[in-house]
């Protein structure tokens, strides 16, 4: 029995990334190659609980593995999470998909939200760009423009998704997979030089 290999250096001759966004709700994907984006898309898990939400996430994931294979699996890195019960459901989650993808000997990284994010040029909202969603919504929480704030981001996300890559999506899931994948395979996709 093996287990997943950690990448060390940047030049693995990886030639697909499969990037990933997964929550206790849904798992959403991109299979990146070097013409680009080569098969993406989401799956919503279904159950009452979360735990049968995740083990039919588990059994769909390995269904579909097989359309998924890459060199390399990709996903964003621990975030900040106050609440403690979702962090331990987000860490169930990405159990139960991690180890319906990966193979024996299988490259498994990780990639920051900022490093991702901001290599698409999607940086934290500006103080005048907080302003005029302030200015637009006067009187709101502090959460509701924290939400909101994110909203803005991931719509971003999604616009840089449109423009690059002409993948017209509705759900931020998928836009994060897409710019996750492409931003990793820019960064593991390159050849030994020896």
């Amino acid at each position: 029995m093996g287990i997943a290999k950690t990448l060390t250096t940047k030049h693995t001759n990886v030639k697909t990334v499969l990037g990933v966004d997964c929550s206790t709700q849904s798992f959403a994907f991109c299979l990146f190659g070097s013409d680009g984006p080569i098969r993406w898309g989401e799956i919503h898990f279904k159950g009452a609980s979360v735990f049968e939400r995740l083990a039919y996430g588990q059994r769909a994931v390995a269904a579909f593995k097989e359309f998924l294979e890459a060199d390399l699996v990709v996903f964003e890195g621990a975030i900040y999470v106050q609440n403690k019960k979702t962090v331990i459901l987000l860490a169930y989650a990405f159990g139960a998909v991690i180890s319906a993808l990966i193979n024996d000997g299988a490259k498994v990284e990780e990639i920051s939200p900022m490093e991702w994010q901001n290599a698409i040029g999607n940086k934290v909202l500006t103080k005048a760009e907080k302003q005029t969603i302030v200015d637009a919504n006067p009187g709101k929480s502090k959460s509701w423009y924290q939400n909101k704030n994110r909203e803005f981001r991931k719509q971003r996300t999604i616009a840089w998704v449109k423009d690059k890559f002409g993948i017209e999506t509705d759900s931020d899931n998928v836009g994060d997979a897409v710019a996750l994948a492409s931003v990793a395979f820019g960064k593991y996709a390159l050849t030994d030089a020896t």
